[in-house]
Order: C-alpha cells, then structure tokens, then sequence
C-alpha cells in the first residue's frame, strides 16, 4: 500500500521532474505510483547522460584549434566543429581559437566558455581574476572544469589552481612548504554567474617544500584532471595529485606510484571503470618500453593493475591499409576555411564533406570486437604516446605514429580506431614543426541540460547603452495591449474576459507542466497551442 499522499499525476510529475538525475533514479524506490509516473512519462533519461564514448578530442603541437576523432553511431552523432563559439574581430586575418583546455562530463572548457558539443549549446564566463603571487614567487595557473549532470545538469564550476612555482628570488620563498596549508582558490560558478574565492583547507602532509619540487612534464597531456565522486583530482606538474573535495572544502595531497617519480615521463591521469586511474609508458631505451597501469583506492593508495612490455605485442602496422570499421576524425582547418585566398579546391571539398561523412556513417563501432590487430612485434622506433582511459572499459587509448590503438590491458588485446592527424597538418611546412599530441580529452556526450545559447554579447550591450532595445520592447507591449482592446470592442466584453482568463490558464498550465490538462482546456475552448 502506497503510504505517500496521492497526487494528481501532472502535480506528480511536475515535482519529480524538477529532481536532478542521482535523486530521480532514487524516487522509483518510493512508492508504486512514483515508479508508474517517473517510467511512465520517460521522466528519467539514462540515455541522455554521459555513459558513452563518443570520440576523443585531441590538441596538436603548433596547431590552436582541437580536432575531434569520431566514434561511429548509428545513434545521435557529434560535431567536432566548434567555432561557432569564437568571437573575433578580422576572420580574414585571424583564425578562431576552438581550443579545448579541459572536459568534464560532456561539457568542454575554452579560455572564454563553456561548450556542450552534443546540443550546440555554450555559456560565455566573466574574465578570470588574477591569483595573488606572494613577493618574490612567479608561477602560472590553469583553469578546471567541474560539471555532474546527475547533480546539477544546468550548472558547472571552474576552479583556478597555482602551479608549482618556477622561480623563487629570495630564499625564504625556497623552505616553504607547497601547497601551502590553506589554498585560496577563485571559483566560478554558472549558478550565480561570478567568481568567488573559496577556502580549502589541508589534510594531511604537504608535498615538501619548494626546492624538493622539481617541475617536469611529458610529451603529452601538460592539464590533467579527472572527476570523481565529488571530488576533483589534479596532477600538479607529474610531481604529485590533488584531491580537491567539494563537499567540505578540503584538499589532499596524494603521492604518485614509485616508477613514475622515478622514471614516468609520459603519465596520464583519468577516470575509467572503477574510479581514478592513472597510466605511464617507463622507458628504459628505445625499443623497452613498459606500460604499467594504476587504480588509486579510496585509502588514496595506488593498486598495480597491469604492467607490460609493450612493443613486444605491438602490431605491425600498414599505414597505407584500409580498415573496415575505422573512427572518422573529423578534421576541421579553421585559418584556411577564413581565409578565402589561400583555400584550394582540395581543401574547400575536404570542409564541405567533412560533416557529411560523420552522417553516412551509421553504425555502432563495437569496443570489443572491431578492428581486432594481429599482435606483432614493432620494432620500427615510432613514438608511442597515451591518450587516455576508455570510461567504462579497462582500455587505454595509445598513438603509434599516425594511429590510434585501444589497448586492453586485462587481455593485452589491441583495436585499430583510425588515424591521428589531419591531413592539412601533416602537410604544413613551419620552422621546427613536429607533429604531435599536446592534449587528449576521451568525450563522453551529455545530451541533459539547458546551457544559454550563443549569443552576440557586443550587439546586446551597445543596445543596452543607448537604450534602444528597451524602448522597443516597451512600444512592442504597448501595442499588443491595443490590439487585444480594439478585438475586444467587436465581441461582447464578458465573453471576451472569459476567454482571456482561459488563455492566461492554458499558458499557466503548459509552463508549470500540466500538459494533459492544459490540452484539454485548449481543446474544448478552441484555443490552438
């Protein structure tokens, strides 16, 4: 027997759904009649949150806008094109920076804004502030995002972490400890729309004091975060992580795994399966590489998960073969697509069919079976390089030269995903040009969420300043009040008052979500909606 008062099902409905995900999948649990309106009405969307791979966006040396290598669907797809973001002054001279800094969930970070790829939605943020820098201590910041669609799929956080500092000019500054035992951190959030600065306080020791920290980073993946279950884990410089908790405002200093202080140059943290894991390619010389593979517990210890010589079981790849069932990059050359004298014929094809590809292509590419390679035994010195953790899949993505591979490390298994970089970049003729990955982002699709559309923020303002716009709403709501007085002179005026007041109760009801009961009135009162 339901114990719960009985509601009307729109009355019902219209409470649960204002519920975030976490607390929705809850509510099935309560009584029988929650249960039937919840799967009834399709109120709980699992398949809207981010519980897929949906391709992975990477960042190339000398290159300032992000690619995105697609993972073929016969679902919803993703565009990887994302400068419609960008504002700019001179298109014709200077290119939009679709740069991604971080991702968190489905949402990506910009230096300007916050983008949803899946819905084409993004959200502007203020200006940064400036961290203070005690006298004597120079150091650089980078910014992070935070977003739990299954908390709150509206709103998202940024977070402002000091790195470790890189030049200290007294030695005071030398026998402090770092970090320091309370961080002062500038915290954006979309809910309020500003930035405040928030208090986290220590637990635990700190890393050592600033001359013990000797700042290093690898090839690839210089940001690297991950979130988990409240809290948000950072690696400062692959000198050691943070664990930022949100919930009580603390913070931790969590140690790296041996090897990798040691010997890890190439290091990668992320989320996948079970929690936070973390990833590094040991290289003794050229040709004995061991990838070795960590889980971090909850006693904030690193588990061994797998360890392997690695180029032993390397395939011999044919970068000239076609794979059946490959991933698309989707490859997106935005100084040439502006700049309408130096596009080619070849490359002005290659921007109109890009998007078109992704759309033929309608099938599930499946993590287990397809691509499967043959192991081999690579020994032709390309530089291997880790893109990151497969969410839901004990995989780590690796480069080998102008491939990617999905490495299986619980049975050594590797799939062929498709190539690594675009072909107008391996094509540009630059001084001390490299290809290579600077970052890669694994993409989960959040398809939940209302984030603000584009919108054009200096028309707005200069509007608002000469008082235009408002005047012209004003003039706008003058006269349908006059239309509406001169329709009702023609018709007798309590007949018309009654149809007014049915107006004002259909357009209450559809806003409060009474759907069934806001149709029926439209329809016996001949009201179109």
């Amino acid at each position: 027997m339901d114990l719960v008062p009985s509601l009307p099902d729109d009355a019902l409905a219209d409470v649960l759904r204002r519920l975030a995900p976490r607390d929705l999948a809850a509510s099935r649990c309560v009584c029988k009649s929650w249960l039937r309106v919840l799967d009834g009405r399709h109120l709980l969307r699992a398949d809207l949150l981010p519980l897929s791979l949906g391709g992975i966006f990477l960042n190339f040396h000398d290159l300032y806008f992000t690619q995105f290598l697609n993972r073929p669907t016969a679902g919803a797809t993703v565009s990887g094109r994302l400068d419609y973001t960008c504002r700019y002054s001179d298109p014709c001279r200077y290119p939009p920076r679709a740069y991604v800094y971080a991702h968190c969930n489905g949402l990506l970070l910009f230096d300007h804004c916050v983008v949803n790829p899946a819905t084409q939605q993004w959200a502007l943020f203020p200006i940064p502030p400036d961290v203070p820098k005690p006298p004597g201590m120079h150091f650089s910041t980078h910014m992070y995002l935070v977003f739990d669609p299954t908390l709150s799929p509206n709103y998202f956080e940024l977070f402002i972490l000091p790195d470790i500092p890189s030049k200290m000019n007294n030695d005071e500054c030398e026998e402090l400890e770092w970090p320091p035992s309370t961080l002062i951190l500038p915290v954006y959030s979309s809910k309020t729309g500003s930035w405040e600065d928030m208090t986290f306080c220590r637990e635990g020791e700190a890393a050592g004091t600033l001359t013990d920290m000797v700042w290093r980073s690898g090839f690839c993946n210089g940001r690297l975060s991950a979130y988990w279950q409240g809290s948000l884990y950072i690696s400062c410089s692959n000198c050691f992580i943070l664990r930022i908790s949100l919930s009580d405002y603390k913070y931790r200093v969590i140690s790296l795994p041996a090897d990798v202080c040691a010997h890890g140059r190439d290091f990668y943290l992320g989320k996948s399966v079970k929690g936070i894991y973390c990833a590094s390619l040991l290289r003794k010389t050229q040709l004995d590489v061991k990838l070795k593979v960590w889980f971090l517990t909850s006693q904030t210890e690193w588990v061994l998960k797998h360890a392997r010589d690695i180029f032993p079981i390397l395939p011999n790849l044919n970068f000239d073969k076609h794979y059946n069932r490959p991933w698309i990059l989707q490859e997106f050359d935005y100084w040439y697509e502006y700049d309408a004298s130096d596009v080619s014929d070849e490359e002005d094809a290659m921007a109109d069919n890009n998007e078109a590809l992704v759309e033929e292509v309608k099938f599930d590419w499946d993590s287990d079976k397809d691509d499967v390679l043959e192991p081999g035994s690579e020994n032709n010195k390309n530089y291997l390089c880790i893109l990151g953790f497969h969410p839901y899949k004990e995989v780590v993505f690796l480069s080998s030269w102008d491939r990617v591979l999905a490495y299986h490390w619980t049975s050594s298994k590797i799939q062929h995903m498709g190539k690594l970089f675009p072909n107008f970049y391996l094509k540009r003729r630059l001084s001390f040009h490299h290809p290579m990955v600077t970052d890669a982002f694994p993409y989960t699709p959040c398809w939940l969420g209302e984030l603000p559309e584009k919108l054009n923020v200096d028309a707005e303002l200069e509007d608002l300043q000469d008082g235009t716009l408002a005047e012209e709403l004003q003039v706008q709501r003058c006269c349908a009040r006059l239309d509406r007085l001169a329709a009702a002179s023609a018709v007798n005026d309590s007949e018309w008052e009654n149809m007014g007041l049915k107006h004002i109760l259909v357009d209450y009801m559809l806003r409060m979500s009474y759907y069934d009961t806001a149709t029926e009135l439209a329809e016996t009162s001949d009201i179109h909606v």
